[in-house]
């Protein structure tokens, strides 16, 4: 019976991070997007100055709502974490390029391209940013 409950419990807290790592990533497109087009409309910055401007804001805030927001519990020291978690947007980054590039030769179909690698990246990162950036005890 313990068993069964600290299963549940486990995946209850998965489920929750789950959901508030959805949110943060919305979040977190919504403002890359409005930031690029800001800098550019408003700043007059080149598109991709403008788009890595927004890629290094958004990792910020991804970074602080992930160790605040969608992973609860006692966390390891900022620079630890901090460590942890900028290498792997490197890596991610590379490889949502990559997914993309083989899933739009596949489809032809640029929206659902990008969707599904936004969707699989999302997924992915939960899972890494979980077990390896975030590390909280069970509740």
């Amino acid at each position: 019976m313990a068993r069964a409950d600290a299963a549940r419990r486990a995946l209850r807290t998965f489920a929750g991070e789950g959901l508030r790592m959805a949110l943060l990533s919305g979040f977190s497109l919504a403002l890359g997007y409005a930031l690029t087009a800001v800098l550019v409309a408003w700043a007059g910055m080149p598109a991709p100055t403008a788009y890595g401007v927004a890629v290094v804001a958004c990792s910020i805030v991804n970074f602080f709502g992930c160790r605040g927001f969608v992973f609860a519990g006692p966390k390891a020291p900022l620079w630890q974490e901090a460590l942890r978690f900028f290498p792997s947007v490197l890596l991610f980054r590379a490889l949502e390029v990559a997914l993309f590039s083989l899933l739009h030769a596949a489809w032809r179909n640029y929206h659902l391209a990008y969707f599904a690698t936004a969707a699989a990246s999302m997924l992915a990162k939960l899972l890494w940013s979980k077990w390896f950036i975030f590390r909280r005890p069970l509740p």
